[in-house]
């Protein structure tokens, strides 16, 4: 048998794989201090994965930007540094609920409106996977990224697919490419984040 190949992973990749966002230097201290890298080198050994999440957790706790996982946070970090949470999912203290409890209330509103289909226009390609994730298939969604080269027909067979077409505003999400979408079926929305998405497409399902 022969033994498992490791190979060098960038770091910040490394790091956000376990939950941890934000400028890799912020826990570069705690890094060198265990013996798992050195500033100056960008990237990790696969081979220290589990030492380098041990190490992490025992000194920092991820949690992501809503105000109230912010105010909860202190009194459980235990004597840890809050960090930035990669994506909502790997916050300590909600696990993403917030993005999840609103997706679930967007596709009973779809599913009650007769709707399944949807096509998201723009996003981020971490948000746009926070969806998908979120959805686990029970809604069949077309995603389009907002600063791809689109053409007006592709826009035309999108919204003639999908029951609603969703321009995700205030995200990545060219003008070029927001005004190829028009009609009765699409939700204009400027808010940022998984949970106003949803919460937008749910007001409209609701009122169809």
């Amino acid at each position: 048998m022969t033994a498992e190949r490791h190979r060098d992973l960038p770091k910040d990749e490394l790091l956000r794989s376990l939950g941890f966002g934000g400028d890799p230097a912020f826990y570069d201290t705690a890094l060198r201090e265990a013996g798992l890298s050195r500033p100056e080198k960008r990237a990790i050994s696969s081979a220290k994965r589990d030492d380098v999440e041990r190490v992490l957790r025992g000194r920092f706790m991820p949690v992501c930007t809503r105000g109230d996982c912010r105010a909860a946070a202190e009194p459980l970090a235990e004597g840890r540094t809050i960090a930035p949470a990669a994506s909502p999912d790997a916050c300590e203290i909600c696990g993403g609920s917030a993005n999840s409890a609103a997706i679930d209330r967007m596709v009973e509103a779809c599913r009650a409106a007769g709707w399944t289909h949807l096509c998201i226009v723009g996003g981020s390609p971490a948000t746009r996977k926070d969806v998908r994730r979120a959805l686990a298939g029970r809604l069949e969604v077309t995603f389009v990224e907002g600063t791809a080269s689109r053409t007006a027909r592709q826009a035309r067979d999108d919204t003639a697919r999908a029951d609603r077409v969703v321009l995700w505003g205030g995200t990545e999400l060219a003008h070029k490419v927001s005004t190829l979408y028009t009609g009765p079926k699409v939700i204009q929305m400027a808010k940022r984040g998984v949970a106003a998405l949803a919460e937008a497409v749910s007001e409209s399902a609701r009122r169809a």
